[in-house]
């Protein structure tokens, strides 16, 4: 689920990306600020570090794939970093975290065999009696999800295979922040993966591609997925933390098969059509690498129930937006006449908390909808929960589009022909499968986009 960017504590390291340098960056106005350093194509990031070292800046993180630093630098040596050649732009760091999760208790009910989410959108798997998944003779699931979150709880239930760690660590309000990452790879044990003292993590992993037990299934039951952890217990860290992680995954993308992305994070921010190097916006800087890399970007729209524009990196033109609608029964039809947590809504509409698109706008072409509300999965307890967002609707999608890939239809496309494939399909829903706010019934000057619906994945 999603926050804003705001951390109180840190509330004058808000200023929006493009605003003067001179504003608050992690430090004194006067003293040093932290600052993320956006390299040109044909510059060494080595050869900059070393330049910045001798201006008197701590090199904090360096980020190979993405052409980014992250140092501490005194102010009144920012401007000669500024206007070194080798510097596209220079940012300054901000805090990013994920909405505090706050359970939705479950009506008395059982819960039933599928998840309702995952029944919605038509990829409701054959279940053994226990809950597990039936073998079947489809595709091997090879495509594998990285998670840019709160780490993952290395349960027997979900196929996570390795990861890493940028999220903050102890020792010190920046102690071990900006360290550059450590690597967890590949190991499938749970010492190798980064741990999930918050529960968004395991709860987005479960949606993706849990195995099957009572009451929870995944998109793509026993995907590969990759923690890489982005947010530390308290569900907060920094845009530099973020970019730390889809360093991570550029740089392995190839060797791992990673080819989706999912964010179930959010902030304040405009797309500028040029990959952030007009409005000097690391974070897109860094979704476009990732983009170039094969790697399609699924992310959560945003829950103030606005207009995403205002929202990255869903406003982005290179992500997958999801929003959220509210489904109570997994049928379409609304049906159901009761709210299934305390969350609340009306069964097959738009979630009012869900922010969306303007109709005809650029926005709206990479823009697609999923079930949000009262989403049952796994969590860092070993059991599940319940709980309610766009961050629950966006790992619905990018479980598909790792289902799609495995399958075929999406296998050889590019992250933008995979965007037009899942949204072509989701167009292609009958309107009477579909619901309140998507192309068939639309409310007024909100675009949600149409259902995703899987299509023989």
């Amino acid at each position: 689920m999603l926050r804003r960017w705001l951390v109180s504590a840190l509330a004058l390291c808000l200023a929006p990306v493009a605003l003067s340098l001179s504003s608050v960056a992690g430090g004194s106005v006067l003293g040093t600020g932290n600052y993320i350093v956006v390299l040109k194509d044909s510059a060494s990031a080595p050869a900059v570090a070393a330049t910045a070292t001798g201006l008197g800046a701590t090199i904090d993180s360096l980020f190979g794939a993405v052409n980014t630093l992250v140092v501490s630098l005194p102010l009144v040596d920012l401007g000669a970093l500024e206007h070194d050649p080798r510097v596209a732009y220079v940012a300054p760091d901000r805090p990013v975290s994920v909405l505090d999760n706050t359970v939705a208790p479950s009506a008395s009910a059982a819960l039933p065999a599928v998840p309702t989410g995952v029944a919605r959108i038509g990829a409701a798997p054959a279940l053994n009696p226990d809950g597990t998944v039936a073998t079947t003779t489809g595709p091997a699931k090879k495509a594998a999800v990285a998670l840019l979150d709160t780490g993952v709880m290395n349960r027997p239930d979900l196929n996570v295979v390795g990861g890493y760690d940028c999220a903050p660590a102890s020792g010190g309000l920046f102690g071990g922040l900006f360290g550059g990452g450590r690597d967890s790879g590949g190991s499938g044990g749970s010492a190798g993966i980064p741990s999930d003292l918050n529960g968004h993590g395991t709860h987005v992993a479960g949606i993706v591609a849990d195995k099957g037990i009572p009451g929870v299934v995944g998109v793509s039951p026993g995907t590969p997925l990759y923690a890489v952890r982005v947010f530390g217990a308290n569900g907060s860290g920094n845009i530099s933390s973020v970019i730390c992680g889809l360093n991570w995954v550029a740089q392995n993308a190839a060797a791992d098969n990673i080819k989706v992305v999912n964010m179930s994070l959010g902030g304040e921010g405009t797309d500028d059509g040029n990959c952030g190097n007009t409005d000097q916006d690391p974070f897109h800087t860094a979704v476009c690498q990732v983009t170039a890399a094969g790697v399609t970007v699924v992310a959560a729209a945003g829950n103030d129930g606005g207009a995403l524009a205002q929202s990255t990196p869903a406003a982005y033109d290179e992500v997958l937006a999801v929003t959220a609608m509210t489904d109570f029964d997994g049928k379409p039809g609304g049906l159901a006449t009761a709210a299934t947590c305390s969350d609340g809504g009306q069964d097959d509409t738009a979630a009012e908390y869900s922010d969306y698109a303007a109709p005809g706008s650029a926005d709206a072409n990479h823009t697609i909808a999923a079930p949000g509300t009262c989403i049952t999965s796994t969590w860092n307890d070993g059991g599940t929960e319940t709980i309610s967002g766009t961050s629950m609707a966006s790992p619905h999608v990018a479980g598909l589009v790792a289902r799609c890939i495995d399958a075929g239809p999406c296998a050889g496309l590019t992250p933008a022909q995979i965007i037009t494939k899942l949204r072509a399909d989701a167009a292609a829903r009958p309107a009477d499968q579909g619901f309140l706010g998507d192309t068939h019934t639309p409310i007024d000057g909100k675009y949600y986009g149409n259902l995703a619906d899987d299509l023989g994945y």
